[in-house]
């Protein structure tokens, strides 16, 4: 019976240390979860009047660290190092001047209050938050399937075009594009409709039919028999941009128009 005492102690402590429930106990009556890239950017376009936040977001948050904190072209260990001493420095003595809050929303907010936190919870926070707010976004994003095998095989089924993505972790372009195209409802019903996704990250992986990587991100249309490259296409851009270029690949397809 005191065994199974002592171990349910240890499970609770370990949880009541987790880097979520650091978040969920000490910073989330202020920062609220999730809430859509487009929406926040409209609202900051109107000097925070649409949603009235108190604080930025967890996932703008997650975002901005991984941006700003450390090294991001370094390896996730280094930077989630880096980001831990940022965190016990920034919560146990706020600055404003050394917020990694970008200078025109800072200015929508109060300096945070300061929060006593040890060592051990900056590092629990700090690998929380590292991978957090990709996670959310890539829920709330466009399905994508882990190869190109297993996309060629779907859209083979069911006789759609394959997207291959060519990207690199650290590339803002790549996460623009999670962030603010890929959530949008009618980005996710047009390729769901017409489309079957995968991503490469071409810092590691090689992409189909022995393509060059364009850039990132980059976009590569092939068809369903995996012969012909309809387009391939490198860049960011809107929702009604990335909505005409999937018309556009359509199109090309229907008249028999390749590039490769």
């Amino acid at each position: 019976m005191r065994a199974v005492t002592l171990i349910s102690i240890l499970i609770t402590f370990i949880f009541a240390n987790s880097g979520e429930d650091i978040f969920k106990n000490r910073c989330s009556s202020c920062h609220k979860r999730y809430i859509k890239e487009p929406t926040l950017i409209k609202n900051y376009e109107k000097n925070n009047t649409i949603l009235h936040l108190s604080a930025p977001t967890l996932v703008e948050l997650s975002y901005w660290l991984r941006d700003r904190v450390g090294d991001r072209k370094a390896d996730s260990e280094s930077q989630i190092m880096e980001i831990e001493d940022f965190l016990y420095n920034y919560l146990n003595s706020p600055d404003r001047n050394s917020s990694i809050i970008p200078k025109n929303i800072l200015n929508f907010y109060k300096t945070m209050p300061k929060i006593d936190i040890s060592e051990e919870e900056a590092e629990a926070l700090a690998k929380y938050l590292f991978d957090i707010g990709r996670e959310i976004v890539k829920t709330d994003g466009i399905k994508s399937y882990k190869t190109y095998k297993e996309a060629l095989r779907v859209a083979k089924e069911s006789n759609k075009i394959v997207m291959v993505e060519g990207f690199i972790p650290y590339c803002r372009g790549c996460i623009k594009m999670d962030r603010e195209v890929f959530v949008d409802r009618r980005v996710k019903e047009a390729l769901d409709r017409d489309f079957v996704v995968t991503r490469v990250n071409v810092l590691t992986q090689k992409l189909p039919l022995g393509l060059k990587s364009l850039g990132t991100p980059s976009f590569y249309f092939i068809t369903n028999d995996g012969k012909k490259v309809i387009d391939k296409v490198v860049g960011t851009g809107s929702v009604e941009d990335f909505l005409e270029l999937l018309a556009d690949i359509k199109d090309s397809l229907k008249s028999g128009e390749f590039i490769e």
